[in-house]
């Protein structure tokens, strides 16, 4: 999780879970130079949250594909962590909800590109449910991803339009 806790490093996660790519096919989709980009990606390789898939000789370099060890990350189910585990948590959470807070201004500045769909739901149940909460939360994405990941090139598509979906569960405790 603590290579995940910078904004750009997440944002190269979530290409590379579309569909495996270079370092470069990653650097052109964020409009970066690819040099930026080689220290963080070897640094979620080294994490193990990256891996090769395969590698070729372009003009007289390897050119190394790289792929996604998950489809979907979570900070976990949470329960007792050491302080520095729990520091990486808050350090991943704000990654996580300052790149959709972005997201969100982006899209109710550029109405055309779609509204971006806001919402926030207190749910009343015995704490013995929340796991089981989590559990269908976490079918339903499953199920999201698997009707709607249309594969490598309906990534790459330019008639295909990117949306991203942050979810929160957390207590919502009232201030006394």
């Amino acid at each position: 999780m603590r290579a995940l806790a910078h904004p750009l490093r997440l944002r190269i996660m979530e290409l590379i879970a579309e569909a495996p790519r270079t370092t470069r096919q990653v650097a052109e989709l964020l409009g970066q130079p690819a040099t930026r980009l080689y220290h963080h990606v070897a640094a979620l390789e080294r994490a193990g949250l990256l891996r090769v898939k395969e590698t070729r000789r372009v003009r007289g370099t390897v050119e190394k594909t790289y792929e996604s060890i998950a489809r979907m990350m979570s900070t976990g189910r949470g329960g007792p962590a050491k302080r520095s585990e729990r520091a990486t948590r808050r350090a991943l959470a704000m990654t996580i909800l300052e790149q959709s807070r972005q997201e969100v201004m982006q899209a109710l500045g550029a109405p055309e590109a779609g509204l971006p769909l806001l919402a926030r739901l207190i749910v009343t149940a015995p704490p013995s449910r929340s796991g089981e909460i989590r559990e269908r939360i976490v079918e339903l994405l499953t199920q999201i991803r698997m009707e709607y990941n249309l594969g490598d090139d309906a990534c790459a598509s330019d008639e295909n339009e990117r949306w991203a979906m942050t979810l929160t569960m957390a207590p919502a405790r009232t201030r006394s």
